[in-house]
């Protein structure tokens, strides 16, 4: 009986020693999902960059994006978007020159064309949240109602009903006017053709001032048409009327088209 009681008392004390050592070893710390890119909504996006698209590279800390100077402004895509402790890197690649009825190529005082643009930003809280991120660089990157806005140039089509691309009409008491839109500038990969020219587009003003199923009607070879058609989200309309009511209707518009 003795013996049976010694070999209980050793198979647990060797069992609470298994356990002591087991808590006391450190633990391995798990694993943590990758918080989400906040800046990836960027990615794709037409914007105008203000004052400075004749620069290779813009270093600018947060607090400075609604100062900045400079008389080049350019229509832009966002290539790529990233966000890093606070920083933000963002690659552009311009596409056009804005114009509305008071700013033309006479106005703007751009340097070289700069095809690819890089834009840091820093500043921003380490846990800055997408919307913040994107009210902040709206200051800069603009959207063609910001723009508007900032040139003080009335953009105000009323809030449709229905589609804001119904069908078009064929009578209507005022056309589409238009106050903003982009020339296309594009760069030759071999360096070989220099060339500026009018070209036409064609397509429906909205109910929403926004330009729709836009089609080059001069002939172009189809990666030129592309050139020409990357702007086109950017170009806004007072929309047409009939009446008191806003309509759609089908235009046709001149663009300047720069090869380089």
């Amino acid at each position: 009986m003795n013996g049976k009681r010694a070999r209980l008392w050793a198979a647990g004390a060797a069992l609470a020693g298994t356990l002591a050592c087991q808590s006391a070893a450190p633990r391995t710390p798990r694993a943590t999902a990758p918080t989400p890119d906040v800046v990836s909504g960027l990615v794709g996006r037409t914007v105008i960059l203000r004052h400075r698209g004749d620069a290779k590279s813009i270093d600018i800390k947060q607090a400075q994006l609604g100062t900045v100077a400079g008389g080049c402004d350019v229509a832009a895509q966002v290539k790529s978007a990233a966000f890093d402790r606070g920083n933000v890197r963002l690659t552009l690649e311009t596409i056009g020159r804005p114009r509305t009825e008071t700013r033309g190529v006479h106005q703007e005082r751009c340097g070289e064309d700069q095809m690819q643009i890089v834009v840091n930003v820093s500043g921003f809280q380490p846990d800055a949240s997408a919307a913040e991120l994107d009210a902040a660089l709206g200051r800069m990157l603009q959207t063609p109602e910001t723009y508007l806005r900032g040139r003080r140039i009335k953009f105000d089509p009323p809030a449709a009903a229905g589609a804001a691309m119904p069908e078009p009409v064929t009578r209507f008491t005022a056309a589409p006017t238009r106050v903003l839109w982009a020339d296309a500038i594009r760069k030759d990969p071999a360096h070989r053709v220099k060339h500026e020219a009018e070209v036409e587009v064609e397509g429906v003003v909205g109910t929403d001032g926004r330009f729709h199923q836009a089609k080059v009607v001069t002939p172009l070879s189809r990666e030129h048409e592309d050139s020409v058609l990357r702007v086109v989200p950017l170009w806004r309309f007072q929309p047409g009327k009939r009446g008191e009511d806003a309509v759609a209707v089908k235009v046709r518009e001149r663009m300047v088209f720069r090869i380089f």
